[in-house]
């Protein structure tokens, strides 16, 4: 996988402010179509995903959804699996522990021969590492991946890029574009979009597609992570809402939390507008062109160049903000996307959703 960005700032930015002044209110008023399991369900289910992975401790090696839904928990024992059962989950009996596969992930992340556009991260399903490599590139670095036996899966696919405001909407700065990804607000009243560190990197002054001032960009992270806040200078112009732009409606967006790997989530940018698939896989490294980026939710949902920022979201819940993906269309075999986790921004910058 090979990076390519649109813009490329730094800093955190939320899903854009999603009724700017009257003339989106028609398509606020939409009504909005479904995405995915019921909410209520998606909690109890990651729940018992963290209950159950606690309460095992080094006997689990991670849970998530299998492809009809079910909750499966990878185990290392008899005894263990046996707990799985009781609590109404899918045990998985595998021989590779959490921790050695994180060894082996920490181990890629330090190696330095990553080309540009691979991602490499555990995978669930298969209780392996899974290292993504362009085609015909990386030949020392699939060399160093290998050497892990099978702990590690090496694929060949195509390569991966960053992708350059709302929650959906698009932002503009300098001849750039991006997307918003979600509103929120600091301790001290101000209020905030974040976006990708890409782009909030650029700096300056954001605007929306219909020219207002959304304002100027209060901090950025990338590479090492992919996020950035804009500050919204005029909220009463603006109007900032705690919500998403999901298939030309306004969704509220309620919190933020972590679903697990197998759910359904959707992502809303100003390219693409509302695509939906599944959480493949957590804390996954992704060697952009610009430099290396950990820690990213790899997933199936199509995303292109002008997504970038943009919301990611399961049911009410934030999930993460739009950081790359693969170059070429998104109906090609081996399509993946990546999204910067919005609880790591959330918290750095000390920022609430609205």
């Amino acid at each position: 996988m090979s990076p390519s960005l649109h813009s490329r700032p730094r800093g955190r930015i939320r899903p854009l402010v999603l009724g700017l002044l009257l003339a989106l209110a028609a398509l606020l008023a939409a009504p909005a179509a479904g995405a995915g399991p019921a909410r209520a369900s998606r909690a109890d289910q990651a729940a018992t995903a963290d209950r159950l992975t606690g309460a095992l401790g080094a006997q689990a090696a991670g849970a998530y959804l299998d492809a009809s839904g079910r909750l499966t928990v990878n185990v290392l024992g008899a005894r263990a699996a046996a707990q799985v059962r009781a609590a109404g989950a899918t045990p998985k009996l595998v021989t590779r522990s959490s921790a050695s596969l994180e060894q082996v992930r920490a181990a890629l992340d330090a190696a330095g021969t990553a080309p540009v556009g691979a991602s490499w991260g555990v995978d669930l399903a298969s209780n392996t590492v899974l290292v993504s490599v362009p085609a015909g590139a990386g030949a020392a670095f699939v060399a160093k991946a290998r050497s892990f036996g099978p702990a590690v899966r090496v694929e060949r696919t195509p390569a991966v890029h960053t992708q350059a405001f709302y929650g959906g909407q698009a932002i503009l700065h300098g001849g750039s574009r991006c997307s918003a990804g979600f509103n929120t607000r600091s301790g001290s009243g101000r209020d905030y979009v974040l976006t990708a560190g890409h782009c909030a990197n650029l700096g300056g002054t954001w605007t929306t597609s219909g020219g207002q001032t959304i304002g100027p960009v209060a901090a950025s992270s990338f590479p090492g992570n992919d996020y950035g806040a804009i500050r919204i200078s005029n909220p009463a112009a603006l109007d900032p809402r705690g919500g998403v732009l999901h298939n030309g409606a306004f969704r509220d967006i309620t919190g933020a939390g972590r679903v697990p790997v197998g759910s359904s989530a959707c992502k809303t940018g100003s390219t693409t507008g509302t695509t939906c698939g599944t959480v493949q896989a957590y804390n996954v490294t992704v060697n952009y062109a610009e430099g290396t980026v950990s820690g990213l939710t790899r997933t199936s949902i199509c995303t292109q160049p002008g997504d970038s920022g943009g919301a990611l979201y399961a049911g009410s819940l934030a999930q993460g903000i739009t950081s790359g993906g693969t170059v070429g269309g998104c109906s090609q075999a081996g399509f993946r996307s990546f999204f910067q986790p919005v609880g790591e921004a959330l918290s750095t910058f000390g920022l609430t959703l609205l």
